[in-house]
């Protein structure tokens, strides 16, 4: 039987996206049903998660559903790569993993964003797409270091109920400071959803945390077909005049991704760019969004985080009605 996962917002068309956001919008406004009823998915967790896990169990549970949760204490050290001589740490290769867990469960969601080498080593997703090519169930990607696509989603559903149209609407998509470097993959994302509904996206970041080349240049590419434009900016006070929606957000950066203590350096003179009322101000009255979890005080300030613009819980409540349209769609079960 062909089965498709969801590892990228590249794997979804315009046609598909627009599917996707009204299917979310129908469930969410329907009470639990059975649609998905003696169905399980493993959530299989490499990192910390409290939004994804939670609101992908809700979406289960409401659609009659269950899960199991896997932590890495419950994991052997995986190897993921091809024809390896497993010598070293690894217990058992992702293949055996996957093709067993395939015969327990109907789907498998994977959260694996931390750093195992490299830019270009990471920047390949290797865990979650050895995952993908060797179970025989539908993988999802919860995250990675270069792609959170569920997160964007969810993103694009609170930007079209505030915004109601997208297409040439104003996004700033702006860096903040933050005492640890984050993963790329909201940022990525969105930036290419976004794109795709036709928005006038500006990203603004200072030197030295610029996103991958192939993610910008496909968003740009993304956007002129779909009306819209995307353009980077260095400064932090030109990034946000005109901003219908401000999307704070900090990612680590690639040119130092195997020096952290060099970045931490680099930050040092850039704890100025963090989200406060004077930046808001400065705005055309834009929505504040954040993925959360999110550092008070030094991303963005209580005020601006607490205030009548804020929809970051918005976000957060909107994933759960996204997981539930993507699990309908990606487990062949019809409408809700």
């Amino acid at each position: 039987m062909s089965k498709r996962d969801f590892l990228s917002a590249a794997d979804l068309s315009r046609a598909e996206l627009d599917d996707l956001l009204d299917l979310a919008a129908r469930a969410k406004g329907k009470r639990p049903g059975q649609v998905l009823a003696g169905k399980t998915l493993g959530l299989l967790f490499f990192e910390p998660s409290l939004r994804t896990r939670v609101s992908f169990e809700v979406a289960m549970v409401q659609l009659g559903g269950h899960c199991i949760n896997l932590s890495r204490d419950d994991l052997y050290e995986l190897e993921p790569q091809e024809q390896a001589v497993m010598d070293g740490a690894a217990e058992e290769h992702v293949k055996d993993a996957a093709r067993t867990l395939s015969r327990y469960v109907d789907a498998l969601g994977i959260r694996a964003a931390s750093r195992t080498g490299g830019w270009d080593k990471d920047r390949q997703e290797l865990l979650v797409r050895s995952y993908a090519r060797h179970a025989s169930v539908p993988v999802i990607n919860l995250e990675t270091c270069f792609e959170h696509p569920c997160q964007a989603i969810a993103d694009v559903m609170t930007m079209r109920e505030n915004l109601v149209s997208m297409r040439g609407r104003k996004l700033t998509l702006l860096w903040c400071n933050h005492p640890e470097p984050k993963s790329l993959g909201p940022t990525h994302s969105v930036l290419q959803l976004a794109a795709m509904m036709g928005m006038q996206v500006t990203l603004a970041h200072p030197l030295g945390f610029e996103v991958d080349d192939q993610v910008l240049q496909r968003s740009k590419g993304l956007a002129a077909e779909a009306g819209g434009s995307v353009q980077v900016v260095n400064d932090l006070r030109s990034a946000a005049p005109g901003a219908e929606v401000l999307y704070a957000r900090s990612w680590a950066s690639t040119k130092y991704w195997d020096d952290p203590e060099r970045e931490a350096m680099v930050k040092r003179s850039l704890q100025g760019w963090r989200v406060d009322a004077a930046l808001m101000a400065s705005t055309n009255q834009a929505f504040l969004m954040h993925p959360l979890p999110v550092r008070r005080n030094v991303v963005a300030t209580d005020e601006v985080l607490d205030g009548p613009r804020s929809v970051i819980y918005d976000q957060a409540a909107n994933r759960t009605h996204v997981q539930k349209a993507l699990l309908m769609q990606l487990l062949k079960q019809g409408p809700a």
